[in-house]
């Protein structure tokens, strides 16, 4: 059977135009594709009366899960569904693990290793994800000037470092082509949740003003960060914040093991000042929907507003 399904982007796209009130036959136009084809993909893909392409997606992957797990004999149907999730930014143990999840039945599984070697034989561009899912990671401490009144790590509530109340996060930006730019990523520490936002301008004001902004809303208890000036204005962040030793981005490592995630979208040499809104948003939704194996597989979304993956089985 061939995989057929709307991808994510197309989705993303009719979602878009139906708010601007475009007719069905002209979204079809600029999708690509027949106007029955946008007539299901709206019945299918509503939620509250209102079309949801993130809904929609992950029902349709669910869909294909499911008729994988109902005919195991039929194993070349899995391939395009693992292709898919494999160019979400996926690894071989995310997808095996949520495809156990989303299976109907005990007898069908698909093991990592299996998806490894299957790479291995395809002659494409998955190879490249391979190699970068198997390089080790190296750190390098950035210098930093160190905030005035700073509390030290040390002093961050107990609770904070068992991971077991949600509100506790991690902070620090990364830059591309341009030092005058930057992003502010904040990873919450138990269940990785991750706000990216954009910093035109590297001033511990934009930073300060960046980071309430992307919490309001959110559980908020604490905010750990590194030593670098741009965090100078901590105290107008509006919550308590603390700083990890110098040289020692492990003590972050919920934020370090996330932007190496991000680097997966954003190289280091591009230059951010492009990177629309749209596309941070998309790179979020990305990294919230994915499954993590320390969390059991489930998502950070799942984690955060305490979904359970039954609900929510595949999301891109």
């Amino acid at each position: 059977m061939e995989f057929t399904h709307l991808r994510a982007k197309q989705r993303s796209q009719i979602e878009r135009l139906l708010a601007s009130k475009t007719s069905v036959s002209k979204i079809a136009t600029a999708v690509g594709v027949d106007r029955s084809t946008i007539y299901r993909e709206i019945k299918r893909g509503k939620v509250n009366q209102k079309y949801n392409a993130l809904a929609s997606n992950e029902r349709a992957l669910k869909r294909i899960a499911k008729s994988a797990a109902n005919h195991p004999t039929k194993s070349k149907e899995i391939w395009p569904l693992v292709r898919h999730l494999l160019n979400q930014e996926w690894s071989p143990d995310e997808i095996s693990a949520r495809l156990r999840i989303a299976g109907s039945e005990e007898n069908w599984s698909i093991s990592h290793q299996t998806i490894y070697n299957w790479i291995r034989r395809t002659k494409s561009a998955l190879n490249k994800k391979l190699r970068r899912y198997q390089l080790a990671k190296v750190w390098k401490p950035a210098k930093s000037s160190y905030p005035a009144g700073r509390k030290s790590i040390r002093q961050r509530p107990k609770d904070a470092l068992a991971r077991e109340i949600a509100g506790h996060w991690e902070g620090d930006t990364i830059r591309g082509q341009s030092h005058h730019h930057c992003l502010l990523t904040l990873v919450e520490r138990k269940s990785l949740y991750t706000k990216i936002s954009p910093v035109l301008q590297k001033t511990a004001i934009l930073v300060a003003a960046a980071v309430g902004k992307e919490l309001n809303g959110l559980p908020a208890l604490s905010l750990t960060l590194d030593n670098g000036c741009e965090f100078a204005h901590f105290k107008d962040m509006g919550l308590p914040v603390f700083f990890a030793d110098p040289g020692r981005p492990r003590q972050r490592s919920r934020n370090e093991n996330t932007n190496g995630l991000i680097r997966q979208y954003i190289p280091k040499r591009m230059r951010l000042k492009t990177l629309s809104r749209a596309r941070i948003q998309h790179i979020e939704d990305r990294l919230n929907h994915r499954p993590r194996k320390t969390l059991g597989y489930k998502t950070p979304h799942e984690v955060l507003f305490n979904l359970t993956p039954n609900s929510v089985a595949f999301r891109t």
